[in-house]
């Protein structure tokens, strides 16, 4: 967010609607203040969408490797089972 804030012509538009010029200076200065602090506050939420992208995409990453491995290991397992399911009816036999 970069917003241009002009201090003078501000200040000129209070003087001009009746405000005194102390007074609009003060004006001033606190939004100009304001504005600066928005400002910041916009750049560390865009840092912290940054970084929440990042863990997205490592999160997703690891979701993608657990998954993996439970396909491998109930595989696995299936396996083991009709092995022993085999063995058992062929002792049995």
């Amino acid at each position: 967010m970069n917003i241009s804030f002009d201090n003078r012509k501000y200040a000129m538009r209070l003087t001009e609607a009746g405000m005194s010029p102390a007074l609009a200076d003060i004006h001033v200065e606190m939004t100009a203040d304001v504005m600066r602090a928005l400002q910041a506050l916009d750049s560390r939420l865009q840092r912290t969408d940054d970084k929440l992208a990042v863990l997205k995409a490592e999160l997703e990453a690891k979701i993608a490797d657990t998954r993996t491995e439970i396909i491998k290991w109930v595989v696995s397992v299936g396996i083991l089972q009709s092995s022993l399911i085999a063995a058992l009816l062929l002792r049995l036999t």
